[in-house]
């Protein structure tokens, strides 16, 4: 492989996926986080709330049925958009794209045999790693296109 090319590739390839796979993992490691708290919350102030509906406040019924149902929506929200599998699942494929560029550049495991192209067992691996991972996406996801439209191409891999 040639070098311009192999760099080229590095620049617009490579570490244009390890970004995007650590922004949106951090994304989706936040919004997991806070859909979590508000569960935390709203099913404590659902169990205050039943508890307080021995008094004589009238609007406690409907606060009660109100928290119970954000509870439900938010559990529901949580499975349904699954922002810590994404979370994990993208943390974990940065985790595997991160040393390859290390055992590229010290001739590491199979870099080092002899007679082996780097550059090109490099990009087979990385694709590799990248193809695993988008192969593992729930379909609600393969059917989106980058910019959150319906998309007929489950093939291709994101960006």
């Amino acid at each position: 492989m040639e070098k311009v090319a192999f760099n080229e590739y590095l620049e617009k390839r490579y570490y244009e996926q390890l970004n995007w796979y650590e922004k949106t993992a951090a994304k989706n490691k936040k919004k997991y986080k806070y859909f979590q708290w508000l569960l935390i919350i709203m099913s404590t102030a659902t169990t205050i709330f039943a508890a307080l509906q021995k008094c004589d406040n009238p609007y406690l019924h409907f606060m009660v049925l109100g928290s119970a149902a954000l509870v439900t929506i938010l559990s529901s929200a949580l499975k349904t958009f699954q922002y810590q599998e994404l979370w994990v699942s993208y943390r974990t494929t940065i985790e595997q794209l991160k040393p390859e560029i290390y055992y590229y550049q010290f001739n590491a495991g199979e870099y080092g045999r002899e007679g082996v192209d780097k550059e090109t067992l490099f990009v087979a691996r990385i694709e590799s790693i990248l193809s695993k991972e988008h192969d593992a996406w729930p379909i609600f996801k393969k059917l989106k296109s980058p910019d959150g439209k319906e998309d007929s191409k489950e093939g291709e891999v994101q960006k």
